[in-house]
C-alpha cells in the first residue's frame, strides 16, 4: 500500500502487544544457543509484513516498562488480573530491543506510562502535520480510539501474524457503530475484563453500544439522564428500567473507568521525525547478522531479497518484460507457498522467491511444484482443494460478489455479543480470565 503522492508515511509499532501475539501465536521455537525465539520470529516477521505492505518512510518503536504507571496510582487494581509474565516471554521482550536496533528503529518509553500512551501522544502530534500519515500497528484493538479519519491508522492482527486488517475511521464506525473517539466511554460502561477495568456491573456490549449511539459519550449519557424527565427519555430509546438504575448507582465507576480506558495524548516525551527516511539507514549486514544469532534462516533470505541486489531503474526497465507473471500461475504459487509453510499467508513475488532461492518467477514455481509433489497428502490437498478454487476466487473478485451490509452488520453484532456470553462462561468454568484464543494459555487451563 503506496502512501499518497507528495505524502510521507511513518509506522508506529506497538511492540509488546505485538509480541506477546506472536509468543501465543507461534510455535516455541529455540535458536542456536537453545533461547525461545518464537516471539522474536514473530516480531521479525510482522516487521517484514509491514515494510513490504505499508511502505513507510519512516518506523518507531514503544516500549512498556515494567513498573508502575499512572493508572496503577490511580486504581491499584488495573490489570491485577493478568497472569504473571512467563520468564520465556519476558526474555524474548528484553531480547526485542536487539531487532529494532538490527533495524535501525528508534525506541521510545517513558515510565510511569505505557507504549500506548507514548503512541497516542506521538500519533495526535503528527496528525496536524501537512503531508504525513500515520498509521501504528498493534497486536490488539486497544489503539483503534487514535483513529482519526485516513490520517491516523490502525493496522492490527485478526488471526496469527499473518492475517491483519487496516482501520480508518469508517472500519472503525462499521465495526462498532460509533466514532473512534467513544471507545474509551463504550469501556467506560461495559468495563474491560482483560484490564481488569469494572465498568458499570450489568452492562454487557450491546447495552453499552446501545446507550452510545442514542446518548453519545458518557458525559453527555448522564447529563441526558439527570435532564428534567431524563428517564422518561431513555425508556423512550427503549432502555430498561434496571439499566437506568445501574447507570444512576455506578456513575463514580462509569466516569473512573473511562478515565483509565482513555489513553493518553500528553505524554511527556520528545519525539522527532529522523533526518532521513528509514530505508536510507538500514544496514543489511547488522540485519542479517541478527538472523544468524536467532536461527532464522528463512526471514535471512527474505531480507536479502528485500534490502539487497536491488537493480537501478534502468537495470529494471529492461527486467520488467522477462518477468511478466500470469495471475493464475501466481495464485497457485502462493498457494503452494502457503501449504509448505504456513507462515505465509499471502506471499509476494520476493517471498517465492527468497524461499526457493530462485532469481525468476517461473523457476520459484518449479521449484514449488517438486516441494509440493514430494508432500504426499499436501499435495492431494493442493490439487483437489486449492488448485480448482484458485479460479473461482479470481472471477468472484473480478465480478463482486452481492452482499446486504445490513444483514452483515446485524450478524456480526449478533456473533460478538454471542462470543462475549461464551467467553465469559469459559472463563467462569475455569475459574479465571485467560485468552481463549491463545492455545498456550489454553492449555495451562
Amino acid at each position: 500500500m503506496q502512501s499518497k503522492v507528495g505524502k510521507k508515511r511513518i509506522v508506529l509499532l506497538d511492540t509488546h502487544a505485538i509480541i506477546h501475539r506472536a509468543y501465543h501465536a507461534l510455535p516455541e521455537f529455540t535458536g542456536p544457543s537453545g533461547a525461545p525465539t518464537g516471539a522474536l520470529y514473530g516480531l521479525v516477521s510482522m516487521l517484514l509484513k509491514i515494510i513490504a505492505e505499508l511502505k513507510p518512510d519512516y518506523l518507531a518503536a514503544c516500549y512498556d516498562l515494567p513498573k508502575p504507571t499512572i493508572r496503577h496510582e490511580a486504581y491499584a487494581g488495573y490489570k491485577a488480573t493478568r497472569v504473571a509474565m512467563e520468564d520465556a516471554l519476558a526474555l524474548q521482550i528484553k531480547e526485542s530491543r536487539k531487532v529494532f536496533e538490527a533495524f535501525c528503529i528508534p525506541v521510545y518509553e517513558r515510565e510511569g506510562f505505557e507504549a500506548d500512551d507514548l503512541l497516542g501522544t506521538i500519533a495526535h502530534a503528527l496528525a496536524a502535520e501537512k503531508g504525513l500519515d500515520v498509521i501504528i500497528a498493534s497486536g490488539d484493538m486497544d489503539t483503534l480510539q487514535l483513529v482519526q479519519g485516513t490520517r491516523v491508522q490502525v493496522y492490527t492482527l485478526k488471526k496469527g501474524i499473518t492475517d491483519t486488517i487496516l482501520y480508518d475511521e469508517e472500519a472503525v464506525i462499521e465495526r462498532y457503530g460509533f466514532p473512534p473517539i467513544l471507545i474509551p466511554d463504550w469501556k467506560g460502561l461495559r468495563g474491560d475484563p482483560s484490564d481488569n477495568i469494572k465498568g458499570v456491573a450489568g452492562i454487557g456490549e450491546k447495552t453499552a453500544t446501545e446507550l452510545i449511539t442514542s446518548f453519545g459519550s458518557v458525559e453527555k449519557i448522564y447529563a441526558a439522564l439527570k435532564k428534567k424527565n431524563g428517564e422518561g427519555a431513555f425508556l423512550k430509546k427503549g432502555v430498561k428500567a434496571r439499566m437506568i438504575s445501574l447507570l444512576q448507582e455506578h456513575e463514580e465507576e462509569a466516569r473512573f473507568s473511562k478515565s483509565l480506558a482513555t489513553i493518553r495524548l500528553d505524554a511527556p516525551i520528545a519525539f522527532s521525525l529522523p533526518a532521513q527516511p528509514w530505508r536510507e539507514s538500514i544496514d543489511v549486514p547488522k540485519m542479517l547478522a541478527l538472523c544468524d544469532e536467532f536461527g532464522f534462516r528463512t526471514l535471512r533470505e527474505r531480507i536479502k531479497a528485500m534490502f539487497t541486489n536491488k537493480p537501478d531503474a534502468e537495470e529494471t526497465i529492461e527486467l520488467m518484460p522477462e518477468e511478466k507473471v500470469d495471475s493464475t500461475r501466481l495464485r497457485e504459487a502462493q498457494a503452494m507457498l502457503w501449504l509448505i509453510s504456513s507462515e505465509f499467508t499471502n506471499p509476494s513475488i520476493d517471498d517465492l522467491r527468497a524461499f526457493t532461492k530462485e532469481r525468476t518467477f517461473d523457476a520459484a514455481y518449479a521449484t514449488l511444484e517438486k516441494q509440493i509433489a514430494e508432500l504426499g497428502r499436501v499435495r492431494e490437498v493442493y490439487e483437489k482443494i486449492e488448485k480448482p478454487l484458485i479460479p473461482v476466487i479470481a472471477r468472484m473478485e473480478q465480478r463482486g460478489v452481492l452482499i446486504n451490509p445490513a444483514v452483515l452488520k446485524a450478524l456480526a453484532k449478533e456473533y460478538r455479543a454471542e462470543l462475549e456470553r461464551i467467553e465469559k462462561r469459559i472463563h467462569k468454568t475455569a475459574g479465571r480470565e485467560f485468552n481463549v484464543s491463545s492455545p498456550k494459555q489454553l492449555g495451562e487451563v
